[in-house]
């Protein structure tokens, strides 16, 4: 009985070695066969795509065409002298910020002088400067005699904005006029009486 279940295992054995044999060889039988038809069904999913991509080519230059045939609408008077004056007013409005811009560094360069009160000598005077929008309040203390360093623009209002305005009365008979405004008894405005006086001696390095 022994011998009899070696013979059976051998046996067995054998059959299972058959069978892988022929497994094996279906393996390689079939491998190239699978591998050709996937690669056949890529290329035609590639041959697909280049013809898709291809034919969106084709729509694309056919409406570039038709845009460059269609025509573009006349400008009306109107608009084109709309359109010019907003040029305009847009070049007016960058010259007059440059001129500004020139104006103000002008104005904020530093002049060193003496502070003369002429309305009252030897009394103190405090002033405030503020000549741009975007500028800070500052208000100044000067003493009389005392020489101070300023922005050039602050100098210059000192001497030509602070004065005690002189009325001067019109000369001879009066021809009145019915409008009003027009019979004035003032001929002019003498600005000449200074109330303070800021004399440059040099600029502040």
């Amino acid at each position: 009985m022994g011998r009899r279940k070696g013979s059976l295992n051998k046996k067995s054995e054998e059959i299972q070695d058959e069978k892988n044999e022929v497994v094996m060889s279906d393996v390689a039988t079939m491998e190239p066969i699978a591998t050709e038809a996937v690669l056949d069904s890529v290329q035609t999913e590639v041959d697909l795509a280049r013809a898709e991509l291809e034919r969106l080519k084709y729509q694309i230059e056919e409406k570039k065409k038709e845009f460059e045939f269609v025509p573009r609408r006349d400008i009306s008077p109107e608009e084109k002298r709309i359109s010019e004056k907003q040029v305009t007013m847009t070049n007016e409005n960058k010259s007059a910020n440059q001129l500004i811009e020139k104006q103000k560094a002008w104005d904020n360069q530093l002049v060193t002088g003496k502070f003369i009160n002429r309305r009252a000598p030897g009394q103190p005077a405090k002033l405030t400067y503020l000549k741009y929008a975007d500028d800070p309040v500052k208000w100044y203390t000067f003493q009389d005699g005392k020489t101070y360093t300023i922005p050039r623009g602050f100098a210059d209002q000192i001497n030509e904005h602070y004065h005690t305005p002189v009325f001067v009365q019109k000369e001879g008979p009066q021809n009145l006029s019915e409008r009003v405004g027009e019979n004035s008894m003032i001929s002019e405005v003498d600005t000449s009486n200074k109330k303070y006086a800021f004399v440059p001696i040099g600029f502040a390095a």
